[in-house]
């Protein structure tokens, strides 16, 4: 497992050793999200489809982790990411896992790399989620505003 800051992460200032596994943490250490990728996780994270594009030396987020690293810019490029291999997940989650599973694959042991970290983003897997205690930024508070006025106005 290796950590980096997320602007080290996005360019790609380390060397590829089959990571399959992500997880994001905020500025407080608190875990956001985990996820994996099969193929790439740079790919997973700025690649078609992905968590956010970043252009013109700005983020605009396409999942909810990527929303909160919007959110957060740029204070969010210090934000850690860590990188798992297969057999790091597997020694960290060693006594969580089933003694039948033989062969375990990193979407099995996904699951319990959620449960086990409880990141406060993650919904599937995440029956204890952790919270973020870090401050919400400004755009966060704009768009919670947005959205309660919407809301009364539907509701009310």
């Amino acid at each position: 497992m290796i950590e980096l800051n997320f602007e080290q992460f996005y360019q790609r200032q380390y060397r590829e050793r089959g990571y399959l596994l992500y997880v994001m943490k905020n500025g407080y250490g608190e875990a956001l999200y985990v996820g994996i990728s099969l193929r790439n996780i740079w790919e997973r994270w700025f690649g078609f489809g992905g968590h956010v594009l970043y252009d013109n030396g700005r983020f605009e987020g396409y999942s909810l982790i990527g929303q909160k690293l919007q959110d957060n810019f740029p204070d969010s490029l210090a934000w850690k990411i860590q990188l798992w291999t297969l057999k790091d997940c597997l020694r960290f989650c060693k006594a969580d896992l089933p003694v039948s599973v033989h062969a375990p694959t990193i979407e099995l042991v996904e699951a319990f790399m959620i449960r086990k970290l409880r990141p406060s983003l993650n919904v599937v897997y995440n029956v204890n989620p952790g919270k973020d205690s870090m401050p919400k930024s400004r755009k966060e508070l704009e768009r919670e505003k947005t959205l309660d006025a919407l809301y009364k106005k539907l509701f009310d």
